[in-house]
């Protein structure tokens, strides 16, 4: 589908020209998107300006004793990876789409990846956010180190809900060290048997970085399987004798020869590579059980299922789905709900998201409460991110 051509483009330079694009943009009741990369978000509603956060890149305020880092919205993940790896730290996020993704669209969106298994989502990275609402009021949402969290359940709230409620500007976020050994291993079999597998890995104590299952369409694309098999791969790092133990523990789980084995991230970037090509990625908060009947859901309710991975220790089901699949997410949306299990569209073509909304059948109690902190943040209506339908 080719990109919408926006009205008009802004790119703030500094956290107060940010702000007055914003203000501009507000007394002018004129629609604002907000873009990073680009890569993440490909198209713009008709009419609607552009502020870009590209400009917004300083690595700052890093010490790799505190593991605190404060990083400006516009930083691409590589680039940030790259500063903190050249002195010892490391940032555990790896959401999909290209490594060159920024932080504040990342976050905006609330990606997680297979990391998320151990490390948390994208919200348990932040410690504080430096955001500006719609009309231009500069917010700070929580601290800079780990003990001050005042307003944290506020910028857990902004992490994910699409830019609807201001434009992230700056992230204070959580660090860790650098691992001495970082090893993959991929075992390959049946649905039922990657089920079994991973229950049985995490009843015997597993703990790994990553326990990932991929879908016969996502295994094939990143060579873990063929045919219709399914994928289960895990990553586990640490000590190198840790790290060993870990994959050992998950091998005897699965019962039979790994099909690959490699060190580093190497496994890990195609699948990000991967499901960031997905028109539509959608996220099934479901539970490490009952996985297997989420993904049923989605083949049974979405016209065509692109691919699934599961992110196993918590329950989380990624698939993809065409463009233009507002209809079929719609249905989906309301039998998962009926079922506990929220989704969020993480991402899609504008008029998908517009119809929709980057959250939905939530509660009456949460609905009213996210449509009253929309409002208060983003008073003139301005910031064109649906964040309910």
């Amino acid at each position: 589908m080719p990109a919408a051509v926006a009205a008009a483009v802004a790119v703030p330079a500094d956290l107060a020209a940010l702000a007055a694009a914003i203000r501009d943009a507000a007394a002018r009741r004129a629609a604002l998107a907000v873009r990073g990369s680009g890569s993440w978000w490909t198209d713009v509603p008709p009419d609607v300006e552009v502020v870009t956060t590209t400009r917004l890149d300083a690595v700052s305020d890093f010490n790799p004793a505190d593991l605190v880092v404060t990083v400006g919205a516009g930083t691409p993940l590589d680039r940030l990876a790259a500063t903190l790896s050249a002195r010892g730290a490391w940032l555990p996020f790896d959401p999909p789409g290209p490594v060159s993704r920024t932080v504040g669209g990342a976050l905006a969106s609330g990606s997680g990846g297979p990391l998320a298994a151990h490390f948390g989502p994208a919200r348990d990275h932040v410690l504080g956010l430096t955001m500006v609402a719609g009309d231009g009021t500069v917010t700070r949402l929580g601290g800079r180190v780990v003990k001050n969290v005042a307003g944290f359940d506020l910028a857990k709230l902004v992490v994910g809900g699409g830019g609807a409620f201001g434009v992230i500007a700056q992230a204070h976020l959580r660090l860790r060290a650098r691992p001495r050994a970082d090893r993959s291993a991929v075992w390959t079999g049946t649905r039922a048997w990657a089920a079994e597998a991973a229950a049985s890995a995490l009843a015997a104590g597993a703990t790994p970085a990553a326990l990932e299952v991929a879908g016969p369409a996502l295994a094939r694309a990143l060579g873990w399987a063929d045919g219709d098999r399914w994928a289960l791969a895990a990553r586990a790092v640490g000590t190198g004798a840790a790290a060993i133990e870990e994959i050992e523990t998950i091998a005897r789980a699965a019962g039979r020869p790994a099909a690959l084995e490699a060190e580093g991230d190497a496994p890990w970037t195609p699948w990000r590579e991967a499901v960031g090509r997905w028109p539509a990625v959608l996220r099934l908060g479901a539970s490490p059980r009952d996985w297997p009947a989420a993904v049923a859901l989605a083949e049974d309710h979405l016209d065509r299922l692109l691919g699934a991975s599961v992110t196993v220790p918590r329950g989380t089901v990624r698939v993809g789905a065409d463009a233009g699949s507002a209809r079929a997410i719609q249905r989906l949306r309301l039998e998962a709900a009926r079922r506990g299990w929220p989704l969020t569209v993480e991402r899609a073509d504008a008029a998908t998201l517009a119809a929709t909304g980057v959250w939905g059948a939530l509660a009456p109690t949460v609905e009213r409460l996210a449509r009253a902190l929309h409002a208060t943040f983003d008073p003139a209506g301005i910031l064109a991110a649906p964040l309910l339908a």
